[in-house]
């Protein structure tokens, strides 16, 4: 009887600690697949973040290069500027002692004749071109007073 319940308690035992073993390998079968989907979303994110990281490296170093081109191309853009400017002042300086040249060339007494022929016949068309131009009013003036005088006479038949 001792050796009946003996082997009984060995079975239960034996079915305790199976039971147990089976419970405790799916415990750490679930565990186990948890570790596993964390461990696979840690290493997904973890290369995740290191694009982003290059991307944020490739971006920052775009952006040191446009910022160096853009100010040097301002510096050009300055640099032409400024020298354009400069050759256009120069320019003008130029042209200004040109022309100081000529005045002083056409105010010599040997010039001085030609300058007042000059002015005398500018004075003269001018003069002319007034006469014509009184001329010419006058004209329209008389034909428009024509024009007027043959409508009304022309009104005055009609009635």
């Amino acid at each position: 009887m001792l050796k009946d319940i003996s082997k009984k308690l060995t079975m239960k035992k034996t079915f305790f600690v199976t039971q147990l073993e089976g419970f405790f390998n799916s415990i750490s079968q679930e565990y186990q697949e948890i570790i596993y989907k964390l461990e696979v979303e840690n290493r997904l994110l973890e290369e995740k973040n290191s694009k982003l990281e290059k991307d944020i490296a490739n971006l920052i170093s775009i952006r040191k290069n446009l910022t160096k081109e853009l100010e040097i191309d301002q510096q050009r853009l300055e640099d032409a500027t400024n020298t354009k400017a400069h050759t256009h002042y120069n320019r003008l300086l130029k042209e200004n002692e040109d022309l100081k040249n000529r005045l002083t060339e056409l105010t010599s007494t040997d010039n001085k004749d030609e300058l007042e022929l000059l002015k005398q016949k500018n004075k003269n068309l001018q003069h002319y071109i007034s006469k014509g131009a009184n001329a010419y009013t006058q004209n329209i003036m008389d034909q428009k007073s024509e024009d007027i005088i043959k409508e009304i006479q022309q009104n005055l038949s009609k009635d």
